[in-house]
Parts: C-alpha cells; sequence; structure tokens
C-alpha cells in the first residue's frame, strides 16, 4: 500500500509538471501529438481530436510531445516558429505548475491544521515519556497548588518550581484537580541540563483553534519560502560536496521516504509531497542541457538576440540526456545499495 501511494504521490507530480507545458503549449497553438504520464511501453491510450493521452509502464517521468522541437522543424504552428516568448511561456509553465501545486498543498494543509494555542491555565497537556512523574500526574490535572502556593496560570507552575529550587526545596507537596476530585502527590524536582532550569517533567496543554485567509496565507507563504531557502541550502552543499554519497536519493529512495511518511498521516505526506514539488520544480529549472532551463536558456539567448543554431542545440542536449541518464543510473544503483545495507 505504501508503494501504491509513493508511486501516486510522483506521478501526480509528474502530472501537474507536464499539465503546466500542455496547457500553455495548447492555449498558444501549438500542436500536441502526445500526452504521456510515466515512460516505457503504452499501457493504456486515448486518442483525442489531436493528442494521444496515455499512461506507460514505468511510473516515474511523463513527457508532452509538443510538435515543431525537431531540429530544422519548418511545421505551421510548431514549437520552433513560435514568437521566443511564448517558448519561454511553456518551457517554464511545468515549472511554475510545480511551486503554484507546492503552494496550494501548504495553504490547504496550513487552512485544515490551524492553529494550536497554549492554554494558560495550569492544565497539564503531556507528561514527559519516562519522566518520574508518569503515572503520578496525568494529562488534563489542574495543578491549584504547589507547597500551599496558589497557582493561578501555567507560568506559575515553573515560577515556583524554580523558586523552591532555589531555596533547596526538592520535594514538592502538589495539590491539583482530576476530574472532580481533588488529590494531593509529592513530587521531585528535576533539573533540565538544556535550560539549567528546575522541571517536574510536564508541558503544557494546546488547543486548535480556526485560522483565517488572509493569516493561513501569510504563514502559507513563509512556508514556502522556509521550504524554498532550505532546498537551495540543500543543493549548495551537494555541488560543494558537502553532501555524502549516501544521502543523495533516487526514485527508490524517495519512494521509501513517501512510503514512511504515509504512515505518518496526511499533514505530514502533504508537506513531503509539497517539498519534492519544489525540488522538482527547481531541478527542471537549473540550466542543464535536456532539462527546462536548458532549453529556456537557449530561448532566453534567442529573445536577446543571440542566435544559436538548431543544430548545435540539439547537440548540446543530446550529451546532456546521456548525461542526465548516466547520473540517474547512478543514483538508483546508490538507492539499491543503500536499501540492501
Amino acid at each position: 500500500m505504501q508503494i501504491l501511494i509513493s508511486l501516486l504521490v510522483l506521478g501526480i507530480l509528474v502530472f501537474v509538471h507536464e499539465l503546466g507545458h500542455f496547457v500553455t503549449a495548447k492555449l498558444s497553438k501549438m500542436p500536441v501529438s502526445e500526452f504521456s504520464i510515466g515512460m516505457g511501453p503504452s499501457v493504456y491510450s486515448y486518442t483525442g481530436e489531436k493528442t494521444v493521452y496515455s499512461f506507460r509502464a514505468i511510473p516515474v517521468g511523463g513527457f508532452v510531445n509538443i510538435e515543431g522541437m525537431e531540429v530544422d522543424s519548418e511545421l505551421e504552428d510548431g514549437f520552433n516558429n513560435k514568437k521566443p516568448i511564448l517558448k519561454f511561456i511553456v518551457l517554464f509553465a511545468g515549472v511554475f505548475m510545480n511551486f503554484l501545486f507546492a503552494f496550494i498543498l501548504i495553504f490547504g494543509s496550513t487552512m485544515v491544521a490551524g492553529n494550536y494555542v497554549q492554554n494558560t491555565a495550569p492544565v497539564v497537556g503531556e507528561v514527559i515519556e519516562n519522566s518520574k512523574i508518569k503515572n503520578i500526574i496525568l494529562p488534563k490535572d489542574k495543578i491549584i497548588k504547589i507547597n500551599n502556593i496558589p497557582i493561578k496560570e501555567w507560568t506559575d507552575i515553573s515560577a515556583t518550581i524554580n523558586s523552591e529550587a532555589k531555596a533547596n526545596i526538592l520535594r514538592l507537596n502538589v495539590e491539583l484537580e482530576r476530574g472532580r476530585e481533588k488529590k494531593i502527590v509529592n513530587l521531585d524536582v528535576m533539573k533540565d541540563p538544556s535550560s539549567d532550569r528546575f522541571v517536574i517533567g510536564i508541558v503544557p496543554e494546546f488547543f486548535k483553534v480556526k485560522i483565517g485567509l488572509k493569516d493561513g496565507f501569510i504563514k502559507s507563504v513563509n512556508l514556502t519560502g522556509k521550504m524554498f531557502k532550505d532546498i537551495f541550502k540543500g543543493l549548495g552543499a551537494l555541488i560543494s560536496g558537502k553532501v555524502k554519497k549516501d544521502d543523495i536519493s533516487g526514485p527508490i529512495g524517495i519512494i521509501k521516504v513517501l512510503g514512511s511518511a504515509s504512515k505518518e498521516g496526511m499533514g505530514i505526506l502533504a508537506y513531503l509531497t509539497a517539498m519534492l514539488s519544489i525540488n522538482l520544480g527547481i531541478l527542471n529549472l537549473l540550466p542543464i542541457p535536456a532539462m527546462d532551463g536548458g532549453r529556456i536558456l537557449f530561448v532566453l539567448w534567442e529573445i536577446i538576440g543571440i542566435k544559436i543554431s538548431k543544430k548545435t542545440e540539439e547537440r548540446v542536449h543530446y550529451v546532456g540526456m546521456i548525461m542526465l541518464f548516466a547520473l540517474m543510473f547512478f543514483i538508483t544503483v546508490n538507492d539499491v545499495f543503500n536499501l540492501l545495507k
């Protein structure tokens, strides 16, 4: 089931990317002979008025076959005969759709998740696992007094504990409410090495509140921006050689990660899918021959008036394609070795 979910996610990401190319090509009146999800032999196809829509055997990748991209093609309304700005739009549309899809996922998840606000009342939300007070204090307990000192708000708990600890009083007499009952328990304080403060091992209660469209939009923009920043930071580490070979994942590694994420719930899966969508967009935007970014680079040169022959461009893309296949082979083999460890 996890593998199916992973393949579905990858298929959606490819579909979204290729849909951008497909829609803008159609709007630009460019003939599209095939819109395919997957690679390899065709499993199912439907022939429309001017386009074949197909699913192929290998559920990774996909393509939109826009006619007129071949060397010296003079096809009327073909890609080569369109204005450079239209070529740019069609090539950039796949990347744009990946970025847009990621934002939609983040925005949707943010609106569903809402905001979690701390309860200011001294109500226990959770007891820290492996704490000494496990099963002595329970979630939903309300702390009334500590060593006969009244507790009105959550912040009073920490203030009182640390005040008593400074006076070398490390054994606490805690009065609490549990439902309709009042209980008195005795606890020993602990020192938190990370904050150098005294604690008893409890965290406050949080509750979910709805988030407005404006706040949700702003929060989603910030989260999306952080994703871009983290991805570029990782890309920089990869280029500089700081990333180890074992840390690089290809399709097999991604399927494994997506499968694990699917067990953690839809929120985690949506977040990871958004990050993968941005990754896919950025990867395609890099000025690598045979990728969208490589083709965009040649179109930008055309826009500013630098003429490069189609034969030269196709040779560059051909070499780039060979290099990409070699890289994909290396990454896939690396994935297999990582799985066997």
